[in-house]
This record gives structure tokens, sequence and C-alpha cells, in this order.
């Protein structure tokens, strides 16, 4: 019997679960999933979190009885990873065997890069960070308000993936509207300038032009401003320097920080420069057949998107069916940036683009079912224990949007 170890249960790992545990009835493969949480957090609410429109707990489920209706749950912070003894290390030395290793456990998240951050900035990043910032809303009375992210880092052995100054943008916008829409409904707007700053020479760089377009006009509709080739260099209490020499003042600043790989990648001899890991187009490491890594952690997801970890997941999961079964079809991974910008006011912006890989999709729709699609998707995903939405919902979602492709 084949045994599978996932490293990590958020999105990607959760995934790779969900598909591998419709099949271990058949007595070929047993899984189990490691994870240093006992709860799955989604992610993508942490804004409204932010924002006081739900509590932590609307957005989390206990891992434990999902994983073990089908296999073994271990709740443990990975110390090491022997890819030659096929071993993974836990606490006290305690070593987990593999046949088969997947390696989800996402980007370490470097705040400590940023002098000041710990005692001046806030983020919408961790669930302690969301509700940190939602007092901090709460309490804010006028001045600038700053939004931005720290630049990525990125690897070299993989010569295919497209270079991006930023992880991902679209919980800087998110934000950003957010707060607007928050402080219009106090009727405080005209006490604060809100400034999204990326470090790129363009806003949004994942995408093509006729969603630069689309954010560029909600964005003077909102007025909300947005600087660019800005690299954050610390954060002061009432203002922030960026390494050109110039500083901006700030009343509050969110910031979404440097990715880098966690430390034990590096530590196991599995990363690139960056600590992520290298992989093939199967998410298969460059150097040994029986680890695959999905999500953040690779160095191949660009950008840091949950949707593409939950398509890798999507991919690994059918390749470890067909080595260990010899049964299934391999599963057809299309990378593309899909996200839902909530905006407030029940409304929200669904963006939808493969421009980035050579594609012809560039799509923005700003109304209030895409605002509709973002929280059913997040309510299912609480209620579901981690499983995505039928394909159905994927096709009439593909339906519905190529009316905007034409």
């Amino acid at each position: 019997m084949k045994k599978i170890v996932i490293v990590g249960a958020g999105f990607g790992g959760l995934t790779v679960f969900h598909h591998v545990s419709s099949w271990l009835g058949s007595g070929e493969a047993e899984v189990t999933v490691i994870d240093e949480r006992e709860t799955f957090l989604v992610k993508p609410s942490l804004p409204e979190v932010a924002l006081g429109e739900k509590e932590i707990s609307d957005i989390t489920f206990p891992l434990r009885p999902v994983v073990e209706a089908y296999g073994r749950f271990i709740r443990s912070r990975v110390h090491r990873i022997d890819p030659k003894k096929q071993l993974v290390y836990l606490d006290d030395e305690v070593s987990v065997p593999y046949d088969f290793l997947v390696i989800a456990l996402g980007g370490k998240k470097d705040f400590e890069a940023v002098p000041g951050f710990q005692e001046h900035g806030y983020s919408v990043c961790t669930d302690i960070l969301a509700p940190r910032l939602h007092e901090a809303i709460e309490q804010f009375e006028q001045g600038n308000i700053l939004i931005g992210s720290a630049p990525m880092l990125s690897g070299t052995r993989v010569k295919d993936v497209p270079h991006l100054e930023t992880a991902c943008e679209g919980p800087v916008g998110e934000v950003a509207f957010m707060i607007d829409s928050e402080l219009r409904k106090r009727g405080t707007r005209d006490k604060a300038r809100i400034i999204c700053f990326s470090p790129a020479e363009v806003f949004f760089e994942d995408v093509g032009d006729k969603v630069h377009e689309a954010f560029e006009g909600l964005a003077r509709e909102h007025e909300v401003e947005v600087v660019t080739n800005k690299v954050i260099e610390k954060i002061e209490k009432d203002q922030v320097g960026f390494k050109d020499g110039s500083t901006l003042s700030s009343a509050l600043t969110v910031l979404i920080p440097t990715y880098r790989g966690p430390d034990l990648i590096t530590e196991s001899g599995l990363g690139d420069e960056a600590g992520f890991v290298p992989t093939d187009e199967n998410f298969q490491h460059l150097d040994y057949e029986n680890i695959f890594a999905i999500g953040d952690v690779a160095s191949r997801t660009v950008p840091k998107l949950g949707h593409l970890a939950v398509e890798q997941g999507n991919l690994v999961a059918s390749l470890l069916r067909q080595r260990i079964t010899r049964s299934g079809e391999r599963y057809d991974y299309e990378p593309e940036v899909f996200c839902i910008m909530n905006m407030g006011h029940r409304k929200a912006t669904l963006i939808r683009s493969n421009v980035l890989w050579g594609g012809t999709t560039d799509i923005a729709y700003h109304s209030t079912m895409s605002h509709l699609m973002k929280s059913s998707f997040d309510t299912y995903m609480a209620k579901f224990k981690g499983k995505m939405p039928p394909q159905l919902a994927q096709r009439l979602l593909n339906v519905y949007l190529g009316r905007f492709r034409k």
C-alpha cells in the first residue's frame, strides 16, 4: 500500500486530500495530512474580518474530523524533510514515511523584513492580524491610509515562469475599496486619502489592459490613488519610507509582505534561492520524482493566488491516481488569475485573466452579482469543509462570463 503524505492543509493540500479520499477505498493507498493548525482558514474572507463583516469563527472549520473520515491527521510543525530516506520529521524527531509527498505549506510572509511593521503596521494576511486591523479601522479618524505590497522574491531554477514584482495585489485593491466604502458609510470619507503603493511599474501587473482600464476607472470613481515604483523600506508611526528616499505620511499602513519559502524547505535542501520548491510543469520536484509542490510554496506559482493552488491540487491529485491505480484522467491545468474583490455595499469586481500566460481572456466585471459569487464561494468552502464548488457551477460561470468576451 502506497503512503501519500500531504504537508499543509490549505487550499491546495485539502484539494489533493479530497480527490485522493474519493478512491482510497481501492486499498492501494493511505493518506496522512500534517498541519500545524487544527482549523482550516478561508483566507479570501480575511478582508471581511478586517472590516467587521465576519468573525474568524465564520471562516474556519476543524480539520481533524474532515481528514480522519478517510485518513490520518497529525497536528504538528514539520521540522525537516529527508527526500532520500523519504521521511518527514516532526516534533521530537518523530518521523512519518512516505512514498509520495505533496508539499502545500504556503509561503512564509516576511513581515520582519520591513522595520517598524510590528510597532506601526497592519495586514489582512493572517487570522491574528485581520482582527487587529479591524480595531485600527474602527479607531481611525483622519489622515492618509497607505495600502501596498513589499517586493516578491523568486528563484532562477525554473526558467519559464513569468517574473512579477509582487506576490498578489488583489487584497491591496480589495482593502482600499472596502475602507473607502466604510468611511463613506460613516460620513468621514473626506477626512482620508486612500493610497495604494506598488513596487512594480504597473499596479496589477499580472493582468491585461482591459482589467487595468476597469480598475483605473473604479479607482477614480472611488478616489483611490495609486503610486507605483515604490519599494517599501520602513514603517514609522506617522509615515512610510521608500527605498528611493521618498516618504508618504500615513495614519494607517496596511502591508502585504514579501513572500519567501518556508525555512524547512531551505534546511531540507528542497528549495531554490528564495526558498520556494522548483518544479516542472506537473508540479513535480525537479530532483525528486515522488515529491510534488503546489500553491504558494512552489516557485512555479506566480502570482501567489489561492485559485492557482486549487487548480494545481486538481492536477497533482490526478497524477497520483494515475501512478498508484493506473486509472483516471489527467486534469487539464490552465493557469489564470481568478479573484473577486469585495468593494463594500454588496458590490465586488470579478477579475479573470490569462494574459500573463499568453492567453486572451481579460475580464473585470463590477456588480452585485460578483459580490454574490464571492459570498457564495466563501460560504460553500466553509460549509463543505474545503471542497470546491462542483464542475457544473464552473461551467455556468464560464457561460456567464462568456458574454463579456464578445
